[in-house]
């Protein structure tokens, strides 16, 4: 089988990004033979099996000269607040598009020609997916959503009358979970029968529980009164993760007497000026480590007993997956599609959701709202860290085995 996976962003940076790279490498082991393109700056590295052709399409950083046939503008984000520098698409004139489709159809034209693949993944059901359909007619495409490019195609209402068609003309469409599945029918006509849920993955290679110790064992050599309870997160710092509410509860439970001593730490950029004030008001027990690679992540996750998932607008964060095969008791939103497709692939679960707050629009609380999940949060949070140095949680670690890379990508090459 020959696959070209196509990205209009970065393929390590964000949880999309993370996705792609990963069935890249399932699929290598499985033996398929591959092609890469993606959207980066020259200072950045890719990171593939060795054998696997990247076809780069290069953005410039904002006050940087742009190289010959580099797109002068940053590379365009999935989301409105990115990890790394980015263009918005509500932000994109025609003739940047224009500029866009060009530097791609000529990297996808000479992947095609050298690789001549069997089937074309394109990550995201937007602006990038719907040039591949029209300028690869022939070709047999896949499109796979994410979640947030359903959110990013309620924001773009003037591309809408662009992409239906195209997305609609895609000949197998992936999507990560039953709520979604309903959501990509409604928005582009397309008949439920053709998107199959594929649900996430993670890197049990990576993310694993094999050299933690037993908080109990750790505990008999130290004093049990010196262990902190640690508690960590990681992802982008921004306003729909929630994290401003995060850190209003990190804040309460450290000032409250009846809650055991904590310890946290944040992994993930920030470039929201509003969530950066937050920040720097975090009590020192709060570690804010920027952004961090994998196997640092990794790391931390062994070495932490909570993790917690604040936010209020998600695909299916395998983030949750990775935490589990860690051995931390996760907390959540119960965000829309989540609960089940865990509750289905991973029956002995042990992640504890808090209620989705009211919305005032599709990532955004109002202030009741946002009053009201700071209470759930705290309340959940309490409760978890006074039973976890008590020693009655964790009580076992659920069987994350279902839901590996490898098992996505088989699911994906059974309906090629």
């Amino acid at each position: 089988m020959k696959i070209l996976s196509i990205t209009a962003q970065k393929p390590h940076s964000t949880g999309s990004g993370t996705y792609l790279t990963e069935l890249v490498r399932s699929f290598d082991r499985q033996g398929c033979r591959q092609a890469v393109v993606c959207g980066i700056f020259r200072s950045d590295c890719v990171d593939f099996p060795e054998g696997v052709k990247c076809y780069p399409v290069y953005f410039t950083h904002r006050g940087e000269a742009p190289a010959d046939g580099d797109l002068p503008f940053p590379v365009v984000g999935m989301s409105d607040i990115m990890p790394y520098e980015s263009t918005l698409y509500s932000d994109m004139t025609p003739e940047m598009i224009d500029l866009f489709e060009d530097a791609f159809v000529k990297a996808v034209s000479k992947a095609v020609e050298e690789l001549d693949p069997d089937i074309i993944i394109c990550h995201h059901l937007f602006l990038l997916t719907a040039i591949v359909r029209k300028h690869f007619p022939d070709r047999v495409i896949a499109g796979l959503s994410h979640g947030s490019d359903l959110r990013q195609f309620m924001s773009c209402s003037h591309l809408q009358e662009m992409l239906i068609p195209e997305i609609a003309a895609l000949d197998r469409i992936f999507a990560l979970n039953g709520e979604q599945q309903k959501r990509i029918s409604k928005l582009f006509g397309v008949s439920a029968d053709r998107i199959t849920i594929i649900g996430s993955g993670y890197n049990d290679r990576l993310f694993n529980a094999d050299a933690r110790h037993p908080r109990t064992d750790i505990e008999q050599l130290a004093s049990p009164m010196m262990m902190p309870v640690i508690i960590c997160y990681a992802g982008k710092m921004s306003l729909a993760k929630g994290i401003p509410e995060f850190l209003h509860v990190l804040k309460r439970l450290t000032d409250d007497p009846e809650v055991p001593e904590i310890e946290v730490s944040l992994a993930g950029g920030c470039h929201e000026p509003a969530v950066m004030e937050e920040l720097e008001k975090r009590p020192e027990n709060v570690h804010w480590l920027g952004q961090i690679a994998q196997d640092r992540l990794a790391d931390i996750f062994r070495c932490s007993d909570i993790f917690v998932l604040p936010s209020y607008y998600e695909g299916l964060p395998l983030v949750l997956i990775e935490a589990m095969a860690s051995g931390m008791v996760p907390v959540s939103t119960d965000l829309p599609g989540v609960q089940p497709w865990v509750n289905e692939n991973v029956p002995d679960n042990n992640i504890v959701f808090v209620p989705m707050p009211e919305m005032a629009s599709i990532d955004e609380p109002t202030e009741k709202g946002k009053a009201e999940f700071e209470e759930d949060l705290y309340n959940a949070l309490k409760n978890l860290v006074i039973r976890i140095k008590s020693g009655e949680l964790p009580s076992h670690l659920p069987d994350t085995s279902s839901i590996t890379w490898d098992g996505v990508a088989s699911r994906i090459l059974s309906k090629i």
